[in-house]
């Protein structure tokens, strides 16, 4: 399932979260495994003898226009590696749960955005209601945790991010949702918002782990 269920309509408290968590989890395993097949592509063609072939120059363009990387032409650069890669699953989980009150607020339930984000084109999206504030639109909720994933690989706001990320990955340590969360300075204007994700996480990361698949993508990796 893509589409948000209407999860007001479950009493909340444990069967809650396990319907929001059965319905988000997977979305969040099947991107970040889309995007570590991405990865682990980049890494088999930086350490190639033999020069890429046509085809893989192509797709390494593909890559490098995505994620805002200028690249030179066969060349993968370590400014493209730090942004190709994945983000802990319970991170993602607790942002959904702090920005959509476990898919329950009417902007998530109206526009499968269940992580906040903005829009600020005139009539752009959805509007919130008493504010000019205006947020994205998806045709499901795993385009929207793609569109996050992507958001936060990309934006200038999250180099610091990203930057932890690359040190923690090439020091072999595990990314953690922890090590994430302390920089994500500029994702909210409310001065406790990392406090509020990580007690949130304290809470809830066994539950979210207990919910994931086993693999890579139930917790933060050192790949």
């Amino acid at each position: 399932m893509s589409e948000l269920p209407d999860l007001g309509e479950i009493k909340a408290g444990p069967k809650r979260k396990a319907a929001f968590l059965s319905m988000l989890v997977p979305l969040v395993q099947a991107e970040n495994a889309r995007i570590q097949s991405d990865r682990n592509w980049l890494f088999a063609a930086s350490t190639r003898v033999n020069p890429l072939r046509d085809d893989e120059k192509a797709r390494l363009a593909r890559l490098c226009d995505a994620y805002g990387v200028t690249c030179e032409p066969g060349q993968v650069s370590q400014d493209l590696l730090s942004r190709v890669n994945t983000i802990p699953l319970e991170m993602v989980v607790i942002q959904a749960v702090e920005e959509s009150g476990w898919g329950t607020s009417r902007i998530a339930r109206e526009s499968n955005n269940l992580f906040g984000m903005r829009c600020f084109s005139a009539g752009c999206g959805i509007a919130q209601n008493g504010t000019s504030r205006r947020f994205q639109m998806f045709d499901s909720v795993r385009d929207g945790v793609r569109a996050y994933l992507h958001n936060l690989n990309t934006h200038r706001a999250y180099a610091q991010l990203r930057q932890e990320r690359m040190v923690l990955a090439t020091s072999g340590r595990s990314i953690s949702a922890e090590r994430l969360i302390g920089k994500l300075h500029n994702y909210s204007t409310s001065p406790n918002y990392q406090q509020q994700l990580l007690s949130l996480l304290r809470t809830n990361g066994d539950l979210i782990r207990d919910h994931g698949i086993d693999g890579p993508f139930a917790a933060g990796s050192p790949a």
